[in-house]
């Protein structure tokens, strides 16, 4: 089974199969779940979008989501492979979702960019605004993107990686459109600092203003791409990490360490009391 095969899943019913799912609020094209992050949670948290042509899952509780495969990627501690090899020992017999049975030359036409600008919109603004995250620093490096994804038109915040893909958030979605990878900023610099999402990697602009370009920025959009691009990381002379005080956090930094030695700094331990920075930003600032 592959990625594609594996995102086509109905993530309910995986959930379901595997005792994952609890407290179900559901409607036609969205369901509530007691978070399987968090099982002893007594309101449900972990919401399962049906609009989109593959389940789009967003956890409220920690701000993870994503597709099916990010979804195992968490929830497993692992990355890709590691996923890839679950299901294979795993035989799961779960049906593919009907109404999105598309032939290959199908999936090209399934998601249009409309327009990329300057982010204006209420929603989208007040959703920066309750991340404590300052519109002018935001618009600096991300756009408000209008786009049609399975002929419904939507629009949120997008924040490019280097593969000419978008992360895609607002208060509702969290996912990528085109192709997830990682987003390097260069400043000409010798030196790195390394962010999971962007949220933290604007947070720490807002809270170190100076730094800007006194250094070159990798946001990962995924912990699992760390070990893909730990060659690129290596050509800096010195690399300072501000990853997620959890456990695929943890195990970033101490990968980091065992690869890289006595150049990886990690510089987390500001934030220690808080998730990551953006959350240290939204509580302490």
């Amino acid at each position: 089974m592959n990625i594609n095969e594996i995102n086509s899943l109905d993530l309910e019913q995986i959930l379901t199969k595997t005792y994952l799912l609890k407290s179900i609020k559901k409607t036609e094209k969205s369901i509530w779940v007691i978070s399987p992050f968090r099982p002893n949670e007594s309101t449900p948290s972990f919401h399962i979008s049906k609009i989109y042509k593959y389940d789009i899952w967003f956890d409220h509780g920690n701000g993870l989501g994503g597709k099916n495969i990010d979804f195992f990627i968490y929830y497993l501690k692992t990355d890709v492979k590691g996923v890839l090899k679950y299901f294979k020992e795993n035989s799961f017999s779960f049906q593919k979702q009907n109404d999105f049975q598309f032939k290959k030359n199908q999936i090209k036409n399934e998601y249009k960019i409309l327009k990329l600008k300057e982010i204006s919109s209420f929603p989208l603004v007040q959703y920066l605004e309750e991340r404590k995250l300052p519109l002018e620093i935001v618009n600096r490096y991300c756009k408000e993107i209008h786009y049609k994804l399975n002929q419904k038109t939507y629009y949120a915040i997008a924040f490019p990686n280097n593969e000419n893909g978008y992360e895609i958030r607002n208060k509702y979605v969290k996912m990528c459109l085109v192709k997830k990878d990682i987003s390097l900023i260069k400043n000409n610099q010798n030196q790195l600092k390394i962010f999971e999402s962007w949220s933290d990697f604007i947070s720490y602009l807002f809270l170190f203003p100076t730094d800007e370009f006194l250094y070159d920025f990798l946001i990962l959009n995924s912990i699992a791409l760390l070990r893909k691009n730990i060659e690129l990381i290596n050509k800096y002379q010195t690399i300072q990490s501000y990853f997620d005080h959890d456990d695929a956090g943890e195990s970033a930094t101490k990968f980091l360490k065992n690869e890289l030695k006595t150049k990886v700094k990690d510089n987390s331990s500001f934030y220690k009391n808080y998730k990551d920075l953006n959350e240290y930003l939204i509580f302490e600032k």
